[in-house]
């Protein structure tokens, strides 16, 4: 018996050490995911550090607006500030609030049934008494805990500046995390509070989100949708009833498809993009292998034109659950991630 309790604790050691070790050794992507609700339905997710690497864009720590319009426009013309909520109010941000995709290290925006939120990981050894000031200067009301929630609200957010998204009418400072957490309604910055501090379910324990991140690797921006969101995000049901048809045809000249468990798609800094299609089992990864890649670069219903005007598909597989597809665009410029996750996306198709 002492034999066996032993053997039990060792297994448990083994356990909780195996997720330490992972925690550790996240990607930013896969922290950002685990930021988030587990009921969000999709994650836009940008990595301002590497943006401003890829621009050799040196701001400091406190750069003034010409410079962050600068960043900001650079990155617009790369796409790499497509999935973000915040990058039209970045020079507000930074004077007013002293965070901003200027000087913080990733944004993660969640939507999903319940509501909004975004996070943002700030600067490291950023001054939390700081940004804490600079809300209660803007109007925001001070919570009664430091990790509680600042009240603004939409007159306020309004009245300050035209380029400020309603996300950030409620704001919460999350020090220990390095954590900003926002969201239109201070019920849902409330929860989302609490699992960006690591206290409730989070988006990256939905089933097939941490394949499709750990596939994604480290990417510049991504889209990431949960469990089948994408089979209606991206459906062919927002096209005109010709396009459905023709849609339908082109599936099953392509061998037909079966449901996503899980999307997303992501750029990298050389802006090559890889997207991951998770499936319920191999079987099924296997059997959609061909088809969602003939998919990737034929007609695109619904929109005009095709996908292999704008991307080249470099490589395709099936790995475990997943199919994975590797494209390069055929330009150095223009707005290729975005372009590509627009619906309808008929190589999404459920």
């Amino acid at each position: 018996m002492v034999a066996a309790l032993v053997l039990v604790l060792v297994a448990g050691l083994l356990v909780v050490g195996v997720v330490v070790w992972r925690r550790a050794h996240r990607t930013d992507l896969q922290e950002a995911l685990g930021a988030v609700p587990a009921s969000s339905l999709r994650v836009g997710y940008t990595d301002w550090a590497a943006v401003r690497r890829a621009l050799h864009a040196h701001l400091g720590d406190t750069p003034d607006s010409k410079a962050v319009e600068g960043l900001m426009s650079k990155a617009y013309d790369r796409d790499w500030s497509a999935v973000s909520s915040i990058d039209e109010a970045a020079p507000f941000l930074q004077e007013k609030f002293g965070f901003s995709p200027a000087t913080a290290q990733w944004e993660a925006f969640a939507q999903g049934r319940r509501g909004a939120t975004m996070v943002l990981k700030v600067a490291d050894g950023a001054d939390f008494d700081v940004l804490a000031g600079n809300l209660r200067s803007a109007g925001y009301r001070k919570p009664d805990h430091d990790d509680g929630v600042w009240k603004g609200g939409a007159d306020l957010v309004a009245g300050l500046d035209s380029t400020l998204s309603p996300e950030v009418q409620y704001i919460a400072l999350l020090r220990d995390q390095g954590l900003v957490v926002t969201s239109d309604t201070l019920g849902y910055a409330t929860a989302s509070a609490k699992v960006a501090s690591g206290d409730a379910a989070s988006f990256d324990g939905v089933a097939g989100v941490e394949d499709v991140a750990d596939r994604l690797g480290t990417p510049v921006n991504a889209m990431v949708w949960g469990q089948d969101f994408a089979c209606s995000d991206l459906a062919m049901s927002s096209a005109a009833d010709d396009d459905q048809a023709a849609a339908t045809t082109q599936v099953q000249q392509a061998g037909g498809v079966t449901p996503l468990s899980g999307l997303g798609m992501a750029m990298r800094p050389d802006r090559t993009l890889s997207v991951v299609a998770h499936f319920e089992d191999s079987e099924r990864a296997q059997r959609n292998l061909r088809p969602r890649a003939k998919l990737a670069v034929g007609e695109a219903v619904g929109r005009g034109g095709s996908f292999s005007d704008n991307f080249r598909l470099t490589s395709s597989k099936a790995v475990g659950d997943d199919v994975l597809l590797a494209l390069r665009p055929r330009t150095r410029t223009g707005f290729v991630l975005s372009a590509l996750y627009d619906g309808p996306v008929i190589f999404a198709t459920c």
